[in-house]
């Protein structure tokens, strides 16, 4: 067994999921956005429903920018710990 593929697999699985847990937070604030602001456009007279289409600060633009933003920084996470592993010998110690 490889001692340093090992820590390289599960260190980059662990920021993975960490990127991958971030990426599911984003999604609820969405949902969770999404129905306040349904429930503001339905509360409110209907000549203010285009100030509230304005303010919809939630676009599907800006989640897909938030979500790439996301993926590239855990991405250059997982380089950046791969390539600070190779910089140390990693051995199994049996006890």
């Amino acid at each position: 067994m490889n001692a340093k593929k090992n820590l390289n697999k599960k260190s980059g699985d662990e920021v993975s999921s960490l990127f991958k847990m971030m990426l599911i937070m984003v999604e609820d604030m969405k949902k969770d956005h999404d129905f306040h602001y349904e429930k503001l456009y339905e509360g409110i007279p209907e000549k203010y429903h285009p100030v509230i289409k304005a303010a919809d600060h939630f676009t599907p633009d800006k989640v897909s920018w938030i979500r790439k933003r996301i993926l590239d920084f855990g991405n250059e996470s997982l380089r950046n710990v791969q390539n600070e592993i190779e910089n140390y010998k990693v051995e199994f110690i049996f006890k």
